[in-house]
C-alpha cells in the first residue's frame, strides 16, 4: 500500500516537473477536462500533460515492472543474486537489431513499418538472442553454467557487430544509435504503451500462478521435482517470460541497466523471499525506481534531458559493488 501511495504521488509530481512546468492544480484540472470539458484548459497544457507527460511516465512505469519482474525470474532460476535480464545477451540482440533498422533503416521500406521499424527489429533480435543461447545450452548439457557462459559469449558478439555498426554508420545515423543504447523514454506513443502493458499484465497473471513452483525451485532442482515440481517446466516457462518482457521493454525505451538487478534485492529487503509477494512488490519497486531515475534525469539539467540508462547506472554500480562486497566468502 505505501508503495503504491508513493508510485501514485511520484507520477503526479513527474507530470508537474519538466523544461515547462505545470502546477498541481493544472495537472488535476487537465485530467478532470476527459470527462467535463473546462474552458480554462488551454491547448497547451493539454498537450503538455496528456501527449508528452503522461505517457512517459507510464512507460517508465511499464518498463519498471517488466525490468524488475524479469530479472526477479532470472535471479530465482539461476539462484544467483547478481543476474539480471541483460545476463543472457537479450539487451546486446536488441541493440544489434536497432542498429540494423537505424543504420540500414531505407533499405527496409517496403516492410512499411514506419516509426516501428526500429522496436521491431529489436524486439526480434532480442528473441532470436535468446533462443540461440537457449540452443547453445541444450546442445551443452543444458545446465545453468553454460546457459550463463553461452549469454555471455553471444552478447558480446553482438556488442562487437554493434560496434561495426557504429563505425560504419555516417554523422546522422551515429547520434541517434548511441542515444538508443543509453535508453529513453522521448517520443512514446499510446500503442507503444498498450504493448507494454499487455505484455507486462499476462506475465504477472503468469507468475502470480506459478508463485509456489518458483518458491519451490529456490530449493534446488532435485528438491522441486522431489516435491512434484516439473522443474524444466517451470524453468522454460521463466525463461520465456523473462525474453518477453526484457525484450518489449527495451524494444520500445531502449538499454536501461541495472534496475532488473537492483528491484529484486530491494524487494527481498521489504518481503522476504516468498513470490507471492515479491512479484507485486518487485513491479512496484521497479516502476518506482525508474520513474524517479527518469525524473531526475530529465530535470536535473533542464531542458537538456539525460538518458535515464545514465542516472539508472550512477545509482546501480555502487549498489552493485555492494553486492558483491557483501557476499564474499558466501
Amino acid at each position: 500500500v505505501s508503495l503504491s501511495a508513493a508510485l501514485f504521488i511520484a507520477s503526479i509530481v513527474a507530470i508537474t516537473l519538466g523544461a515547462s512546468s505545470v502546477n498541481f492544480n493544472t495537472v488535476f484540472q487537465v485530467f478532470g477536462d476527459l470527462f467535463v470539458h473546462n474552458d480554462a484548459i488551454t491547448e497547451t497544457q493539454r498537450q503538455i500533460v496528456l501527449g508528452i507527460r503522461l505517457p512517459r511516465v507510464l512507460a517508465a512505469i511499464l518498463a519498471g515492472i517488466a525490468l524488475s519482474n524479469a530479472g526477479l525470474l532470472m535471479q530465482g532460476v539461476f539462484q544467483n543474486p547478481l543476474v539480471s535480464p541483460y545476463t543472457l545477451g537479450v539487451s546486446n540482440g536488441a541493440s544489434f537489431g536497432a542498429a540494423l533498422a537505424i543504420v540500414f533503416s531505407s533499405h527496409f521500406t517496403f516492410l512499411n513499418l514506419g516509426t516501428y521499424l526500429l522496436p521491431v527489429f529489436a524486439f526480434i533480435s532480442s528473441v532470436l538472442t535468446m533462443i540461440l543461447v537457449y540452443g547453445i545450452a541444450k546442445i551443452a548439457k543444458n545446465s545453468s553454467k553454460t546457459l550463463i557462459l553461452s549469454g555471455v559469449a553471444v552478447g558480446y558478439l553482438f556488442s562487437a557487430l554493434v560496434s561495426l555498426l557504429k563505425y560504419v554508420s555516417d554523422t546522422k545515423e551515429l547520434p541517434e544509435l548511441v542515444f538508443w543504447t543509453m535508453g529513453g523514454f522521448s517520443g512514446i506513443n499510446w500503442t507503444a504503451i498498450a504493448i507494454m502493458a499487455g505484455a507486462c499484465l499476462i506475465s504477472f497473471i503468469i507468475m502470480m500462478y506459478f508463485s509456489w513452483d518458483l518458491n519451490v525451485m529456490t530449493a534446488g532442482e532435485e528438491s522441486a521435482i522431489s516435491l512434484g515440481v516439473n522443474y524444466k517446466k517451470i524453468r522454460m516457462i521463466a525463461f520465456v517470460l523473462s525474453t518477453l518482457l526484457t525484450a518489449v521493454a527495451v524494444s520500445f525505451t531502449g538499454v536501461i541497466g541495472f534496475v532488473g538487478l537492483i528491484a529484486p534485492h530491494v524487494t527481498r529487503m521489504i518481503v522476504g523471499s516468498d513470490y507471492r509477494y515479491m512479484i507485486p512488490v518487485s513491479s512496484l519497486v521497479g516502476a518506482l525506481l525508474l520513474l524517479l531515475s527518469d525524473t531526475v534525469g530529465r530535470n536535473m539539467i533542464a531542458p537538456t534531458q539525460l538518458p535515464v540508462g545514465i542516472i539508472t547506472s550512477v545509482i546501480g554500480v555502487p549498489f552493485f559493488l555492494y553486492l558483491i562486497i557483501r557476499k564474499r566468502g558466501r
